[in-house]
């Protein structure tokens, strides 16, 4: 029996739930980030999975929850890589693999999701043609539940209850207000003003070390993945530089708030040393170059402009074609400036 209804397909009674994947083991959107936060062990086993080239498309993975409803979570490849869109081949080559196991599980109910039509960029009506024609034809006995698009509370995720810190409210003001100058920000400009927060002096507790965009310190990432869905959002299945982060203004009063009523002046004024300290150099390339220039300084103790520039052009070949002789040269006057060499 084949019908259609919209709702929440998570929480579907039902012996098996279809979950749409990429073949990379990342759960990051849609509804398969959906499944990855309400069957965890599901996820731990598909990015295992996809780690040993176990996942393909036309080759379903089952996994069993240990529950009577669902028993079983089938996870459907509708992509290749997570940024690029789904097939309407994909899909018929999931569907002949999906008939298989409702056969070789003997699976008697069955919800399903609107394959490849999300962030897959499928049209839901040629996909709904597929499963008509690939399901219509199976035992009379078996209840097949297709979930339609229009629904999107299965993927919305409630925020998180985040604790502020002093460090904490000063990352998070400081972030908003380089937003206000225009700019987006993203894990990049991050990693850059963690780094010359604590450089002012505020201990964040962070380690940075050379990394291809200046100074990185991987334990920033622990700290942005505690405020996503709080007072930030962002992909973190995505840790490149460019991934774009967004701030939570519905709650960033709390931050304002925490900022005027718990720090010291000190730190107030440490703050705004720093955003003074960026203005002119609010792009991403700006904040790379600020940060690349004063991590050598204090870490080779180089005063001298032009051992800047070999130390630069001896990173890596990026910086050595990006950060040009004036460049360095303007930076380092303006670390002089605010006493940072």
């Amino acid at each position: 029996m084949l019908k259609f209804t919209t709702g929440n397909i998570v929480k579907s009674q039902v012996e098996a739930i279809v979950n749409t994947v990429n073949t990379q083991g990342v759960m990051g959107k849609g509804i398969a980030l959906a499944f990855k936060l309400a069957f965890p062990k599901n996820f731990t086993i598909y990015e295992k999975a996809c780690k040993e080239g176990k996942v393909e498309i036309g080759k379903l993975l089952i996994t069993e929850t240990g529950e009577m409803f669902p028993k079983y979570i089938i996870n459907f490849p509708t992509k290749i890589h997570w940024r690029y869109p789904s097939k309407y081949k994909y899909i018929e080559d999931g569907l002949k693999d999906l008939l298989r196991i409702i056969k070789e599980y003997n699976i008697k109910s069955i919800a399903i999701p609107p394959l490849g039509s999300g962030n897959g960029r499928l049209d839901w009506h040629r996909v709904k043609k597929l499963l008509e024609t690939y399901l219509s034809d199976i035992e009379s006995d078996i209840e097949i539940t297709i979930f339609e698009p229009g629904y999107n509370d299965q993927i919305s995720i409630k925020p998180k209850t985040v604790e502020l810190t002093t460090a904490r409210a000063i990352f998070l003001y400081v972030l908003k207000h380089y937003q206000i100058l225009g700019y987006r920000i993203n894990l990049l400009v991050a990693q850059k003003i963690a780094y010359l927060i604590q450089r002012l002096g505020e201990p964040l507790k962070l380690s940075f070390v050379p990394g291809t965009y200046g100074p990185y310190s991987n334990n920033l990432n622990h700290l942005l993945k505690l405020l996503n869905n709080s007072f930030i959002s962002y992909d973190q299945n995505d840790n490149s530089p460019g991934t774009v982060i967004e701030i939570n203004l519905k709650r960033f009063d709390k931050v304002e708030n925490y900022f005027n009523d718990k720090l010291t002046e000190e730190q107030k004024e440490r703050t705004n040393r720093l955003l003074n300290l960026i203005e002119g150099f609010e792009s991403p390339f700006g904040l790379e170059l600020l940060a690349t220039v004063d991590f050598i300084v204090q870490n080779k103790s180089i005063q001298d402009v032009t051992d800047i520039e070999n130390e630069i052009g001896s990173w890596t070949q990026r910086k050595r074609d990006l950060m040009k002789p004036h460049h360095i040269k303007v930076a380092y006057k303006r670390l002089k400036e605010f006493d940072f060499v």
